[in-house]
């Protein structure tokens, strides 16, 4: 199981994406975006040291054995080369599950196998966002902030 993202103020959506991974994959391979990939973001984002050691964290507290934790360059990172394996994406990240494909189609190898996670709603039928984290919307564990 392949699964990607910046993973800044990891929150409970985070932990249930990689629960998913951990549960639906023999193997789990998560991608974080590096310092200078994350930085073309408008604001400010966790350092990847951080961010990396909180979702190595969350899969080691939940048993998961079988994972690596890279660093994203880009969007597409190992899963465009990958023999084989299925890609988790959520709807916001789904673009690019469908883009990592169509690299790996043009590279003459077999699409990867696309699972749509759902995204996790805060206490006001939102999604948690690292976006709504910080603004201070809502907690890491989408409870609004009163």
């Amino acid at each position: 199981m392949i699964v990607g993202g910046t993973f800044d103020r990891f929150h409970r959506g985070h932990m249930l994406l990689l629960g998913l991974a951990a549960a639906l994959g023999e193997s789990v391979i998560v991608g974080v975006t590096s310092d200078k990939f994350a930085g073309s973001k408008p604001h400010r984002v966790e350092a990847f040291a951080e961010r990396s050691e909180k979702v190595t964290g969350f899969l080691r507290s939940i048993g998961c054995r079988g994972f690596s934790v890279l660093k994203l360059d880009d969007y597409a990172g190992p899963a465009a080369t990958l023999d084989e394996g299925s890609l988790l994406v959520t709807f916001n990240t789904l673009r690019n599950g469908l883009l990592i494909n169509r690299i790996r189609v043009e590279k003459g190898l077999t699409p990867l196998e696309v699972l749509l996670a759902p995204l996790l709603e805060a206490e006001d039928s939102l999604p948690i966002s690292s976006t709504r984290v910080r603004r201070g919307e809502v907690d890491e564990k989408g409870f609004l902030k009163r």
